[in-house]
């Protein structure tokens, strides 16, 4: 019984790695793809942010020059690329 669960634990632990292995693989792409204003586009690759998986666990507070309606039209654009 303690094998079993113990094989559970592994393969959950498998299977949610393999899940943030995928999100990352599917946001590998420019950030050009989300289609911002350049004025944003400029922010975020200042801030180092090439691909669009460098957005996606971002703190877009910590971003100097993106204030609340920026960050909204960045929030809108990664909800519509993953809805894709």
């Amino acid at each position: 019984m303690d094998e079993l669960i113990n094989n559970k634990d592994i393969l959950k632990k498998n299977f949610e790695r393999y899940r943030k292995i995928l999100r990352y693989m599917e946001a590998d792409l420019p950030i050009q793809c989300l289609c911002l204003p350049k004025i944003i586009e400029n922010k975020l690759i200042a801030a180092g942010c090439l691909r669009l998986y460098d957005v996606i666990d971002l703190d877009l507070t910590k971003i100097k020059g993106l204030g609340d309606s920026r960050r909204a039209i960045i929030t809108s654009s990664l909800n519509q690329f993953v809805t894709m």
